[in-house]
């Protein structure tokens, strides 16, 4: 027995790959926020339920929101640094992603360079 799962139940789950797990929680979790977002919006705006608990709805939808779309976020940059460790991305694509990391880094040279020349004078 592994944690509370029973040992077949545990073989099943060391399967999948990384990405395979990955790719399955962005899934889940995309599906689950959109899920949310249609159960909270069929509550407050087509139910007669009380306006006290369509506030409650509302308002614990938007943090169930808030919390499901970190999640993503944090699910997908997980998946975006597999795939690249792995180098699963195309070439192009990650001259793409390069040229775009040095639009940024010029920006914030350029940013750091104007805020030390306004402290010089």
């Amino acid at each position: 027995m592994d944690y509370i799962f029973p040992d077949f139940v545990a073989k099943i789950l060391k399967k999948p790959s990384e990405r395979t797990q990955l790719e399955a929680s962005l899934v889940g979790i995309t599906c689950m926020i959109l899920g949310s977002l249609g159960i909270a919006i069929y509550f407050i705006f087509f139910s007669e339920v009380n306006v006290w608990f369509k506030i409650l709805i509302g308002l614990s939808g938007m943090g169930f929101f808030l919390f499901q779309f970190s999640t993503l976020a944090t699910t997908y940059l997980q998946y975006f640094m597999l795939k690249s460790a792995l180098g699963l991305y195309p070439e192009d694509y990650k001259l793409k992603l390069k040229v775009n990391e040095a639009k940024e880094l010029v920006k914030e040279l350029n940013k750091l360079i104007e805020k030390d020349g306004n402290k010089s004078k």
